[in-house]
């Protein structure tokens, strides 16, 4: 099973210094178009979304959605190499996911 990061290409860059291969993408579109075809894809574990993105309202529904529906792969937003962070707390996920409040 492979991890697969989307985002900017200096975020691409970086990870694949590591061997974690990557989209460079650079408007949301582009970044709703990658992670189509990342959840297209069997052999893909853990989908690595930058904040940047994963933010925008289309992408943002699409992720929830995925959560909800299924166990994997498991996507997980992570800052841009811009330095953005927007925290999101787990309870919040976990309350979005099931509908109570936590």
């Amino acid at each position: 099973m492979f991890s697969h990061v989307i985002g900017d290409g200096d975020m691409i860059t970086g990870f694949k210094l590591v061997g974690v291969e990557g989209t460079e993408v650079s408007s949301p579109g582009e970044a709703q178009h990658a992670l189509n075809n990342a959840l297209s894809r069997k052999d893909i574990a853990i989908i690595l979304v930058s904040e940047e993105f994963s933010f925008q309202p289309s992408l943002r529904e699409q992720i929830d959605k995925v959560r909800q529906e299924r166990v994997t792969p498991m996507i997980l937003e992570i800052p841009g190499s811009r330095g953005q962070s927007s925290r999101i707390e787990l309870s919040d996920i976990i309350s979005k996911i099931l509908g109570i409040k936590i």
